[in-house]
């Protein structure tokens, strides 16, 4: 119960974090002028919102893995050992080997070409 209360704030606090600042009223500021004040432009939202938001999420995150730690150990414990498998000979020249090899070959080619280049005179 208390991990649904925690993550319902967390939902909570996340979504504050999109919702933009009240901006106060300008009549409270100081009138003192700074030198290179108009080319600094201001910030349009806070970011705490988001570090809180972010913070509390992963506050739940760290507690729920303690909370599943002694579960998952159990678990692992559980199982049967596996039974040995019959060797299987895999094909070397894959899809994927000719996919790697037909973009690196030419790619390391063209850098080693353009390197060269420079020592041209």
């Amino acid at each position: 119960m208390a991990l649904r209360v925690v993550s319902f704030l967390a939902l909570c606090s996340s979504v504050v974090a999109f919702v933009p600042p009240v901006h106060t009223s300008t009549k409270y500021q100081a009138a003192v002028s700074v030198p290179g004040a108009a080319e600094m432009p201001e910030e349009a939202s806070s970011w705490s919102p988001l570090f809180a938001g972010a913070s509390v999420g992963y506050a739940v995150a760290a507690v729920s893995t303690v909370l599943r730690q002694g579960r998952v150990a159990r678990k692992a414990e559980q199982q049967t050992p596996a039974v040995a498998r019959t060797p299987v000979a895999y094909p070397i020249f894959t899809f994927r080997w000719l996919a790697v090899h037909a973009l690196v070959v030419p790619t390391v080619f063209f850098l080693g070409a353009i390197s060269s280049m420079q020592f041209i005179q």
